[in-house]
């Protein structure tokens, strides 16, 4: 019935279709939930995070995109992000302890701001022509530990190299982003560390 993400969100968005949702929510509340924990290392906050997500998912199903192919997963993690981003500072901030990431951000609310501003488009065509430049192994890493979320010891087993070759070819491609996101964004540098990290939560860099 539903042939595609695309086919899923659009039925949706037109005619509020529980089906299509629990189809959706399904595919991806998982990842979701995993991925809010990796960032946040407590999983009742992640949980409380979903949760507040997958309403307002609900209520603004529009916001999701879908790419060429059809799939919503990387534009679903970057949005979802954003609004993990907006609930930890806001309601849950106060339950965070001090070694979580956020608090060393808690009064950079402008380079938040600036996030939001960033087409989620112009950032992958960014990556895709950095990446380009690079061997296929080089980019095969870098695309499983980015785009799949793997470990470096997940990627070692699937790609067959070492732990060692993982984190050089991964370490290569990410100062190269690195640096043509300070370009694309245009921050000083004195201020580009903290907007790293938001980067790092968003997922755009790890």
């Amino acid at each position: 019935m539903y042939r595609s993400d695309q086919d899923l969100l659009l039925a949706i968005y037109n005619d509020k279709d529980e089906k299509a949702f629990k189809v959706f929510y399904d595919k991806y509340a998982k990842l979701l939930l995993n991925w809010a924990t990796k960032r946040t290392g407590n999983r009742d906050l992640a949980e409380d995070i979903v949760q507040n997500f997958w309403v307002i998912f609900w209520t603004k199903p529009h916001a999701i995109k879908t790419d060429e192919f059809g799939v919503a997963r990387t534009y679903l993690i970057h949005y979802f992000t954003y609004r993990m981003l907006d609930y930890l500072r806001t309601s849950a901030s106060k339950f965070l302890g001090s070694e979580f990431a956020l608090e060393t951000m808690a009064n950079e609310d402008s380079y938040l701001h600036i996030i939001e501003d960033i087409q989620v488009k112009d950032m992958l065509d960014m990556i895709d022509r950095v990446l380009i430049n690079f061997p296929k192994l080089t980019q095969d890493i870098f695309k499983s530990i980015w785009e799949l979320n793997l470990s470096v010891k997940d990627t070692s087993k699937a790609i067959g190299v070492s732990e060692k070759v993982v984190r050089t070819h991964y370490k290569k491609v990410l100062c190269l982003v690195q640096d043509h996101t300070k370009t694309f964004i245009g921050i000083r540098s004195k201020s580009f560390k903290i907007f790293l990290e938001i980067l790092m939560l968003v997922g755009l860099l790890k």
